[in-house]
């Protein structure tokens, strides 16, 4: 499989049927690991949530990243997947503030 790469999005069912997640762990993590951290995309809007990332016009998918709805995805389970295309660049500095602010970190 080719390694996933942070910012592309899967389509994966974890029980409640199909929904896309992104990439989220670091290009370096994502080659050496067998698994990679994901971030839950949703189709309801999240106004005024600093942890939900609205996806813009030049992202693939309509909604939001719940930056703290974060899960781990094994190599396998990305090959039994769809991908769904990646994140704009200024999507992703959104979700690395979206990131900061769930993790806590300064």
């Amino acid at each position: 499989m080719t390694t996933a790469l942070r910012g592309q999005i899967y389509w994966f069912d974890m029980g409640h049927g199909e929904k896309p997640w992104v990439v989220v762990s670091n290009n370096l993590r994502n080659r050496n690991l067998h698994t990679v951290l994901a971030a839950r995309i949703t189709t309801t809007p999240k106004p005024g949530i600093p942890t939900a990332v609205p996806l813009g016009p030049n992202d693939p998918l309509v909604g939001s990243i719940l930056a703290d709805d974060i899960v781990q995805l094994f190599d396998d389970e990305l090959e039994a997947s769809r991908s769904g295309g990646a994140l704009s660049p200024s999507t992703i500095v959104e979700l690395n503030k979206a990131l900061a602010i769930a993790l806590a970190l300064p």
